[in-house]
């Protein structure tokens, strides 16, 4: 499966359901932050539909 990329000068021009899950993935992935396996499988998986994401499993 071929990934998309994100241009970050695009971003606005995204539905916000990705904004908010390329956000997430974003702080999580820098920042020491807690979260619910919900919260992260609502994020990526929003992340996987819309091609930013493989599927891991």
């Amino acid at each position: 499966m071929h990934t998309k990329t994100v241009n970050l000068a695009e971003l606005d021009d995204q539905p916000q359901e990705i904004r908010e899950a390329i956000a997430f993935y974003a702080a999580h992935t820098v920042l020491p932050i807690h979260f619910t396996a919900a919260e992260r499988d609502r994020h990526y998986s929003t992340l996987e539909q819309a091609g930013y994401l493989e599927r891991i499993s």
